[in-house]
């Protein structure tokens, strides 16, 4: 009986520690931004996915995440003019949260949709965080696996896939860093085919500054031949660095992706913020820890899950860097070209 009783309480402490206990969404500071664009703040139905990163893709392809529901937050704006169907770019974090879209050091996004509205694009911002009860996962990128938010990025796809006033076939997504990472996987057929339906896509991608080497992406990428990729990496980032991401986008060109890489030299991690290149010492860092990609049977074979305390783990690095007005440009002629 003591034995049994022992196991009971194991057993409920490791669920309480990965139990999710949802708080309020920061999209909501967001919507007076975009009130004459009839923004509305809507729930998307979508997943949790293994809580170990060893079988993160072997959990959503074997359909174990269905056991796991979720409503993620989102906030969707229409163009003043035009009746639609409209295209759309939906807006991912970073491990910031989806504060940082309203927050005054930000303003890149936020600046970046209204530009779109008035060419005719629609947008949504995706929060990730708070149905899964965190703010921020930056100063430990553990509290929520990447995992979950790749499931998210295609389950809010699906969702727009039912709205009449979508065109689905010109969808596109963006964001950096976390949210980089979800839009360069937005491009990886094993989880679209696994997630929603085949005949769902992204018809263009444009991820920035993505942690390319410790999160477990394939190391054998297979694309979504109809999305459009533009891979935007800082020369200067030492949070996560550029050079496996670039050997990561040569992989997907060789396997026929339609990507550009471009790495601009000198900037740093978030070099859209509009603010100085400045060292936060929070930052958790894991290019010190031994990479991490998923091979084709499903798991991370490179690297098993990193225990407490993370002894390969750093913090500080380089954050900022404004360049949001000189990005803005080529930023938005990247999604008329492929969008309109």
């Amino acid at each position: 009986m003591k034995k049994l009783f022992i196991i009971l309480i194991s057993l409920l402490i490791a669920n309480s520690a990965f139990a999710y206990y949802p708080i309020p969404t920061s999209l909501s500071k967001l919507t007076k931004y975009f009130k004459k664009n009839n923004a509305e703040l809507i729930k998307i139905p979508s997943y949790n996915g293994s809580f170990r990163r060893s079988d993160a893709y072997a959990n959503i392809r074997d359909g174990l995440y269905k056991k796991r529901p979720i409503e993620v937050d989102a906030l969707l704006a229409f163009p003043k003019k035009g009746e639609g169907p409209f295209p759309v770019v939906m807006f991912v974090h970073s491990s910031g949260g989806a504060g940082l879209f309203s927050d005054e050091w930000f303003k890149f996004n936020r600046l970046a949709a209204k530009s779109l509205l008035k060419k005719g694009i629609a947008v949504m911002f995706l929060d990730n965080f708070s149905a899964r009860g965190q703010k921020n996962t930056y100063k430990n990128q553990t509290t929520i696996q990447h995992w979950s938010t790749f499931i998210d990025a295609f389950k809010a796809l699906e969702y727009l896939s039912n709205d009449p006033r979508i065109n689905i076939k010109k969808v596109g997504i963006t964001g950096w860093s976390r949210g980089g990472a979800i839009s360069l996987m937005a491009s990886e057929k094993r989880l679209r085919d696994a997630l929603v339906s085949k005949d769902l896509y992204f018809a263009a991608a444009q991820p920035r500054s993505p942690p390319c080497r410790d999160i477990g992406m394939f190391v054998n990428p297979q694309p979504i031949k109809e999305t459009k990729t533009w891979l935007v990496l800082g020369g200067a980032d030492n949070y996560t660095l550029p050079g496996p991401c670039v050997e990561l986008g040569e992989k997907y060109k060789a396997n026929g992706a339609d990507i550009e890489i471009t790495v601009k030299k000198g900037w740093h991690h978030g070099f859209t913020a509009n603010y100085k290149p400045e060292r936060d010492p929070k930052a958790q860092i894991w290019s010190k820890c031994p990479p991490a990609y998923t091979n084709d049977e499903g798991y991370i074979v490179t690297n098993s899950d990193v225990k407490y305390p993370y002894p390969c783990v750093t913090y500080g690095a380089t954050m900022g860097g404004n360049k949001g007005g000189v990005f803005k440009k080529p930023f938005l002629k990247f999604f008329e070209e492929n969008l309109l």
